[in-house]
């Protein structure tokens, strides 16, 4: 049978072994922690070691606020280009389906004329001015 050991907690907060209770196995995660647990609940608040494990924890808190916050500007800041963007696609989605819809036209008249249809050049040039009003970026990117 190994040899057991406990840690009981004076109102100090140092401790003093009793080997009756607990077994100690270093490889025991468990009682390690429980250990810690226990040590730190403990712990007098007005101790130096209390205010420097407070202080290291305040700035472990201040330092993962600040990079939650970097990360939700970056974040935001990508959906806002990828905004910009998605509008630019569509409005070049706009102008190349009235470029499509002209020169399919054109094409249906030059097939038309080899067949006795006519396409007069203020209907070619109606359909340019549409197409070059639509080439024009919107307001908000100006």
């Amino acid at each position: 049978m190994t040899p057991t050991k406990s840690i009981l907690m004076t109102d100090e907060g140092n401790s003093s072994m009793d080997s009756s209770n607990v077994e100690m196995n270093p490889t025991d995660d468990r009682l390690q922690k429980k250990v810690r647990k226990s040590k730190n609940s403990q712990m007098n608040k007005d101790s130096d070691e209390y205010r420097r494990r407070r202080e290291r924890n305040n700035l472990a808190v201040k330092k993962s606020r600040t990079k939650s916050k970097l990360h939700t500007q970056q974040t935001l800041e990508r959906v806002q280009k990828l905004k910009a963007e998605n509008e630019m696609l569509e409005v070049k989605i706009k102008i190349l389906s009235k470029e499509l819809s002209f020169l399919k036209d054109l094409f249906l008249a030059h097939a038309g004329n080899a067949h006795g249809g006519d396409l007069t050049a203020a209907d070619l040039n109606i359909l340019n001015d549409e197409a070059e009003v639509d080439k024009k970026p919107p307001a908000s990117e100006v």
